[in-house]
């Protein structure tokens, strides 16, 4: 049976060639694999059927196909594979290495690992590792029909924070901060499924 690994390193100008560097070396080393990438401005892969963007709609029918999500840590790219039903892999651009400007998603992709929302690697000895356990056995379902409050109830939380803090710069650590605060009167939100293979 052929796996179907979709990898999307989302719609920011910095290259992200890296991510579909590690996914073109672990996928040499499986047969059996339909490898679909959107590259973004990084160079195609080696081994995928490549695509430089896609509209939501083709997104969404990628999300749908695919046996196995690896992405940028995005939060359009998460939620869209949770609504999915995915967990996808994610992988933080570092800015170090030129892929963003600032490492917010360091800090946001540890963030929704931790709500059992995508599991969050920054190596690729870990991305190869979830990679090969999802092979043998995948990932729980997200339940997508639990996102809608939760993702609703954190923002509005964030929002309200944001307004009431006197005006000033925020930077992502700060927001992520605010964000993980519970917002008065709400109810601690739940942690939601962990995925085994993310301890």
């Amino acid at each position: 049976m052929t796996t179907r690994v979709f990898v999307t390193v989302g719609t920011d100008h910095h290259p992200f060639t890296r991510l579909i560097q590690w996914v073109d070396d672990w996928a040499r080393r499986h047969d059996e694999l339909m490898l679909v990438v959107q590259h973004g401005s990084a160079e195609p892969s080696a081994l995928g059927l490549n695509h430089e963007l896609l509209c939501s709609d083709r997104l969404a029918e990628e999300y749908a196909r695919a046996d196995i999500v690896v992405s940028q840590v995005g939060p359009g790219t998460i939620a869209d594979a949770n609504r999915a039903g995915h967990r996808p892999i994610v992988v933080p651009r570092d800015p170090a290495l030129g892929e963003v400007v600032d490492d917010h998603q360091v800090a946001f992709g540890d963030f929704m690992s931790h709500r059992g929302r995508c599991v969050a690697v920054h190596t690729q000895e870990d991305l190869e590792a979830q990679l090969d356990a999802r092979l043998l056995a995948p990932a729980p379902e997200v339940p997508a029909a639990a996102l809608p409050d939760i993702t609703v109830t954190t923002v509005a939380g964030l929002v309200e924070n944001v307004l009431a803090s006197p005006r000033r710069r925020f930077s992502a650590r700060r927001l992520l901060a605010i964000a993980r605060r519970p917002a008065v009167g709400a109810a601690e939100p739940s942690p939601g499924p962990r995925n085994a293979l993310a301890s």
